[in-house]
């Protein structure tokens, strides 16, 4: 344990560097702090995460200032303490858990010892290490596992304690300090793990050796803050300030600060926006600016700063108020209702009549509720490809004459409005669309050919989905052909149930198709009957030839 501490306020001290000073400290201060704890005892040891750091504790202190050198300090925490283990018993030859969970409160009064006394480190610095030791009493309530006959499992107790450990403030203000620390405590009753030092090792870890019995210790890693007040000082008299701006002359690198300028952490004033115009010179504080307009910005560098420019963001001419004249007639941007036509003063800038401000008058404008360009007397060219929108085939789509406003997006000869494959090229006589290969009619039919009902219903068979989901790879191919799907039945029974079952079978055939991702608005299924057969119905060969469902696909 000793060596840990060591090592810990070694590290701390280590770390500590001289920074900048900051306000001196206050006489008085309180510290709310949280963190984990951490066993140490007969039953084993967790310190330093040897075991899941699983107890909390929060914690708090006062302290009062005594000389540069110590404070005196009451301080306490409450949280949780535990540990467990998995323990043989010699008497049933069997592996337990043993281990206990503790509710502990301790308080202490003592004394803390400041590394920043002015003799180790200076009074000032940022970081201040520190050693706190005490004495005082915890109470503990506990439950705890064993096999131990006649052994309670629960406890509460009471003891004098000590304690000692050490850590560091860092100031955040004068009036706040962020604070780590780590303490030992140490009872000088031993019941709270369940093992007291009368029984020890002796009963519940007779079978491991080398346990001897020990008073319990448990660490507090915690962290918090101290919020200071009261008093003058750190070390009891007020530091040399010369521009009384807080910062001591020591670490203060503008040390003529005038009287009530804000400063940052080397005593410098205050600027926020980085323009080089400190705050209570800037008129513009929040804001970068120029020190000829007193920090104020001038966003379009046209020698007139925002506040009086009326167009900040262009730059313009002191007559137009810092507005330039975009189209050139007299009337500056910023009272020019159409600013990119040039027109009239009398009409705010406008041209005579022109209600959609396109440029063109009214009177010539065969448009006139909607701009449009000169070229075509007022009316638009949306996509500017020469052709007004009123005989553009595709007025948001650059295209050619040829292809009345449109353009052949594929390349394969079929204009974009004529083409149902717009972008996939195809052939004239599919529309665009790509050509249906012979080889891929064949596997249509055959794929057809191989879809059965249940007899006189149309329910299709289970044998049919594999040449169905064939159909439906082909489908999802030509994604953009639209499908035919034709029910046919033999000359069998009458004819309107025939006409009947063959549109419910090819029904059937389009859910199907439609519950695998094909669109039903490419399908139409269409019964038929025995009005199309392909074979003579005379014979049982002819018969089950004409029972059958075709596909034509179509652009």
């Amino acid at each position: 344990m000793n060596r840990h501490l060591l090592t810990f306020l070694c590290t701390l001290t280590i770390f500590t560097v001289t920074l900048n000073a900051q306000t001196f400290e206050k006489k008085f201060g309180f510290e709310a702090n949280g963190g984990l704890r951490e066993y140490h005892g007969d039953m084993g040891s967790a310190l330093y995460f040897k075991q899941s750091p699983d107890y909390q504790a929060a914690g708090g202190a006062f302290g009062i200032y005594l000389n540069p050198s110590f404070d005196a300090n009451i301080y306490g925490s409450v949280g949780d303490l535990g540990f467990y283990k998995q323990t043989y018993d010699v008497r049933t030859t069997e592996n337990y858990r043993q281990g206990f969970r503790s509710r502990i409160t301790e308080v202490m009064l003592g004394v803390t010892y400041k590394f920043n006394n002015g003799y180790i480190l200076d009074e000032d610095v940022m970081i201040k290490p520190f050693l706190r030791a005490g004495w005082g009493g915890i109470q503990s309530v506990s439950k705890i596992h064993h096999n131990v006959i006649g052994y309670s499992n629960s406890r509460t107790w009471f003891a004098s304690a000590w304690n000692a450990g050490g850590g560091l403030k860092i100031r955040l203000s004068p009036a706040l300090d962020f604070v780590l620390s780590e303490q030992f405590n140490y009872s000088f009753d031993d019941n709270y793990d369940g093992v007291p030092f009368t029984l020890a090792a002796a009963k519940l870890n007779k079978a491991e050796e080398g346990n001897k019995p020990l008073h319990d210790i448990f660490v507090y890693h915690n962290a918090g803050f101290v919020f200071n007040f009261g008093g003058t000082g750190s070390s009891g008299y007020k530091i040399k300030d010369s521009d009384g701006d807080g910062i001591s002359d020591k670490f203060d690198i503008c040390p003529k600060t005038p009287e009530n300028y804000e400063v940052d952490t080397v005593g410098c004033p205050l600027d926020d926006d980085k323009d080089g115009v400190v705050n209570e010179e800037d008129k513009c504080p929040k804001v970068p600016g120029l020190a000829k307009f007193d920090g104020c910005p001038d966003t379009d560098n046209d020698g007139i700063q925002d506040s009086e420019d009326k167009c900040p963001e262009k730059p313009g001419s002191v007559e137009g108020s810092g507005c330039p004249d975009s189209d050139g007639d007299g009337v500056f941007d910023h009272l020019d209702k159409c600013p990119f036509t040039p027109g009239d003063k009398d009409r705010e800038g406008c041209p005579a009549n022109d209600k959609d401000r396109d440029g063109v008058a009214d009177e010539d404008d065969k448009c006139p509720d909607v701009p449009g360009v000169k070229e075509f007397d007022g009316c638009p060219d949306s996509d500017k490809d020469g052709i007004q929108d009123s005989e553009d085939k595709c007025p948001l789509k650059a295209g050619t004459k040829e292809g009345d406003g449109c353009p052949d997006s594929d390349g394969d000869g079929v204009f974009d409005h004529k083409d149902v494959c717009p972008a996939t090229p195809g052939v004239v006589a599919n529309k665009g669309c790509p050509e249906i290969k012979e080889e891929v009619k064949e596997r249509i039919r055959l794929a057809a050919r191989g879809i059965y009902f249940e007899s006189g219903k149309d329910i299709i068979k289970a044998e049919s989905f594999a040449n169905l989901d064939q159909l439906v790879e082909i489908l999802k191919e030509y994604k953009e052909a639209q499908v035919g799907i034709e029910g046919h039945t033999d000359s069998q029974g009458a004819d309107a149930a025939n006409m009947t079952l063959s549109q419910k079978r090819a029904d059937a055939v389009k859910r199907y198709l439609s519950s695998k991702g094909v669109e039903a608005t490419r399908m139409t299924a269409t019964g038929f009957g025995e009005t199309q057969p392909v074979a003579d119905n005379s014979s049982a060969e002819g018969r089950a030839l004409n029972r059958r469902v075709d596909f034509k696909l179509t652009y």
